[in-house]
């Protein structure tokens, strides 16, 4: 995965937490290779010393940062809003589209992370995507002379099993970097749905649905960068990366329906099948840099495609009525392109350092969902036309955007940004031959203020407006057949959701203690919220909607330091108010609070041994249709380091067995309450050996000030 498309400031060179580097409003909160280094628009999260890390999934490492939180079904958030854009190495790329995320987070191994930059309010050299910011992976890179590498393998409970490796070659103006690994697990995913429907002239309808969802899942992945020196000033470079993931699904339902008190339906719906995604990225840069300081061109090309294939047959099997068998296929697919080609030119200019760019990306999009009814006695297949349909979908973005940054007067910094796109959609559903084209214009300004109180405390403004485009499975009209109790389908007339955010910082950073304060408040209109409706006295339909708008205003904290030379913490937390509006589809306005805390503690004994617990707390939140409960969950690793630099890591996650993900939905027509699960307890093993780069030394203390921790 190769250096980064969008220009963007890069975290700062090692330096020591007493000394500020060279870097506009950039500040390092402790040692040398910090956990946490702090710029004037981003947060940058060293992982290495994060235990998940070495034996869990990229989604894993992300769910322990501060402010970000993955759900059930592995989406990540940020302060709650699920509105967030993934970027790895500074782009976009298909394997983080909002369809693909979540298996992606879940597969790919968390040790191809180097770091893991939190952007709440992105400059204007970043795309506007994201109402709630950005999370940027920077993947592990190496230029140093000589040939450096780290071998991994590790194994654990619910069949986990992973091994990989990375590997860098640089040799005068040639540099290889590489990267594989092959990852097998099997999820185990429960879900209980409890709903009851509320008729004035028919009654009640009650219905309950008890689901476990497993598959042995392997995911394969590999990947390289190459970058080649033409001349001092001229860098040619290219990547590849490839992915495949299979899975073997095994589902089995329970449900029950009554009416009135009289049971009318009980089975089991027992299915089965396969799943296969494909993903691949191809990059190209040509960076110039100038004689004078500063001044660099870059021009960037970049295309992926993701291709799924998903087959599943279910067979239901009834008590009641006594003897019926119900059998039905169901085959999705989908492929999606995104291409896409950036400019950007940037040279100092009065003091300070200008960027301009332009960036042109076109997605494209093939849905198409097959699905037959077969009949149980002679296994004759016949399409069904609920289960089959074909959606297309383009969306062409040209945009041109520049940000200017410097330090003013003594103690001010500021950058300013301005960035104009022009979208441009067209959605077609080819069996019901509607079709929706949509152009619009917009300008996203951004703003980054930081004053310096002292050397080791700072303040900082920053304002955004941000755009969140909906899903493409969000905006195709045909209902999908979810299970016979739930059906879902999009909304072809969804709007862009549009958020104006501002933020104010205080930060405190010590050579022992450092902690920041972040004050937020976003106004989004157009947001997008959940809506069910009953189609069928038993089902339910399941689609999005434009709210009138939403208001979430808080309060995000951090802080980290020693208790003793032994043993270190670091705690976070979120605490906001959220206002849901959406009289103009009937919904009350509702509103409430909501938290989360995580906190953790490092235990070092000696230089070679760390001991970690972290615990997670999310309170209840507040959705527009209902509320979510409270959930806790801990984790708990152990890191022996040997003297030849290899380690050994112990890792248990969710400790107590307690990850539960509950909601409930309270309205004048339906009562539900849900509970879902994304895994279960597990115990994992990695071992890992390093390739190259000189002597066995021994590791350095993990809280020794200007500790070198790379």
């Amino acid at each position: 995965m190769q250096a980064q498309v969008q220009a963007t400031p890069q975290a700062p060179a090692q330096t020591s937490a007493n000394k500020k580097p060279n870097t506009l409003g950039t500040v390092v909160v402790s040692g040398t290779r910090p956990d946490v280094v702090s710029a004037i628009d981003r947060k940058s999260y060293n992982v290495a010393n994060d235990l998940m890390a070495a034996s869990g999934s990229i989604g894993d490492v992300l769910g322990n940062l501060p402010s970000v939180e993955i759900d059930a079904q592995g989406n990540p958030s940020l302060r709650g809003d699920s509105s967030v854009q993934i970027l790895i190495d500074g782009k976009t790329s298909t394997m983080m589209s909002p369809a693909n995320r979540a298996e992606t987070l879940q597969s790919l191994p968390a040790d191809m992370v180097d770091r893991v930059e939190v952007i709440t309010n992105p400059s204007a050299a970043f795309k506007p995507d994201g109402s709630s910011g950005i999370i940027n992976i920077i993947t592990k890179k190496d230029r140093k002379p000589g040939t450096t590498g780290l071998l991994r393998a590790g194994a654990g409970t619910d069949g986990r099993v992973n091994l990989g490796g990375v590997l860098n070659h640089a040799r005068g103006p040639l540099s290889i970097s590489a990267n594989a690994s092959l990852r097998r697990d099997v999820p185990w995913r429960p879900y209980t749905d409890t709903r009851t429907r509320i008729d004035p002239a028919t009654g009640t309808t009650d219905s309950h649905q008890d689901s476990l969802f497993k598959s042995e899942r392997k995911t394969a992945a590999v990947g390289a960068t190459v970058d080649y020196d033409v001349t001092s000033a001229d860098r040619l470079s290219v990547g590849y990366n490839y992915s495949r993931r299979t899975g073997s699904p095994r589902i089995r339902e329970t449900n029950t329906v009554d009416q009135s008190g009289v049971l009318v339906s009980d089975y089991d719906r027992i299915g089965s099948g396969s799943e296969v995604e494909t993903n691949t990225e191809a990059t190209a840069r040509y960076r110039h840099t100038f004689a004078e300081p500063g001044r660099e061109f870059t021009f960037d090309l970049r295309r992926g495609q993701s291709i799924e294939h998903q087959f599943r047959r279910y067979t239901n099997v009834y008590r009641t009525p006594a003897g019926l068998i119900e059998i039905d296929d169901q085959r999705p697919d989908a492929n999606e392109i995104q291409s896409e080609a950036t400019a950007e030119y940037k040279q100092g200019l009065a003091g300070g350092k200008l960027l301009l760019g332009y960036d042109v990306q076109r997605n494209s999009a093939d849905y198409q969902a097959r699905g037959d009814i077969i009949d149980p006695v002679t296994g004759q297949a016949t399409p069904d036309p609920t289960l089959t349909n074909r959606f297309l979908y383009t969306q062409t973005t040209n945009a041109v955007y520049g940000t200017y940054g410097r330090k003013f007067v003594d103690k001010w910094s500021a950058m300013l940004g301005l960035r104009l796109e022009n979208t441009v959609t067209d959605g077609r559903q080819v069996d019901t031959a509607q079709r929706n084209r949509k152009s619009y214009s917009r300008a996203y300004p951004t703003l980054h203020l930081q004053y310096d109180l002292s050397d080791t405390r700072n303040m900082r403004f920053s304002y955004s407006k941000r755009i969140y485009r909906p899903d493409i499975e969000d905006l195709n009209p045909y209902p999908v057949f979810s299970d016979p109790l739930n059906q879902r389908a999009g909304n072809p007339n969804l709007k862009p959701r549009e958020t104006n955010s501002f933020e104010a910082s205080y930060a405190f950073e010590g050579a022992i203690t450092s902690w920041d304060a972040t004050a937020y408040y976003r106004k989004t209109n157009n947001a997008f919220t959940v809506v069910s409706r009953f189609i069928s006295p038993t089902v339910l339909l399941t689609t999005h909607e434009n709210l009138g708008r939403n208001t979430a205003t808080g309060v995000d904290f951090s802080a980290r330091g020693k208790l003793t030379p032994t043993l270190g913490y670091k705690i976070s937390g979120n605490i906001n108010y959220n206002q849901f509006d959406g009289s103009n589809l009937g919904i009350p306005v509702t509103s409430g609070y909501s938290n989360s805390l995580k906190t953790g503690l490092d235990y070092q004994p000696s230089k070679r041994d760390l001991v970690q617990l972290g615990i997670q707390y999310r309170g209840r939140r507040p959705m527009a249709q209902g509320y979510q409960l409270p959930m806790t969950t801990a984790n708990v690793g152990y890191r022996r380091t040997f003297a030849n630099r290899s380690t050994a890591v112990l890792a248990l996650s969710d400790l107590f067995d307690s990850a539960r993900e509950r909601s409930r939905i309270d309205s004048p027509i339906l009562v539900e309450s849900s509970i879902r699960r994304r895994s279960r307890r597990t115990l994992s093993l990695t071992y890992s050996i390093p390739l190259g780069g000189g002597k066995p030394e021994t590791p350095t203390d993990l809280f020794e000030s200007g500790a070198d921790h790379q």
